[in-house]
């Protein structure tokens, strides 16, 4: 699936990416910005894991990404794709070492 998805963001033209509402709402408190998922999105190298999310929309897949920024930092995705287009529903940043410590 991450391989798949992998090919599917790199052949992925920017005027196929769109922000939801949801994103803005949110975006206000964190620090993320439109150009730094974009940026994540080319730079396939950095995802490091890909979780397949339930979809009430035909024909509408919906993925959770994580995307490595540094030691400590992942960036956390949540996006649907619909055909060629890819859709930004929320992301966030997320403390890597704390999120190991829970999984334990």
């Amino acid at each position: 699936m991450i391989v798949k998805l992998k090919k599917f963001l790199d052949a992925l033209e920017e005027e196929n990416i769109f922000f939801k509402k949801h994103f803005f709402d949110r975006v206000k408190e964190r620090p993320i910005s439109e150009s730094l998922i974009i940026k994540y999105l080319k730079k396939t190298e950095t995802l490091l894991k890909v979780e397949l999310l339930s979809s009430t929309r035909v024909k509408e897949e919906k993925f959770k990404l994580w995307f490595k920024l540094s030691n400590r930092y992942s960036l956390v995705v949540i996006v649907a794709i619909k055909g060629k287009d890819l859709y930004i529903i929320t992301a966030w940043n997320s403390d890597r070492k704390w999120q190991k410590s829970i999984q334990k």
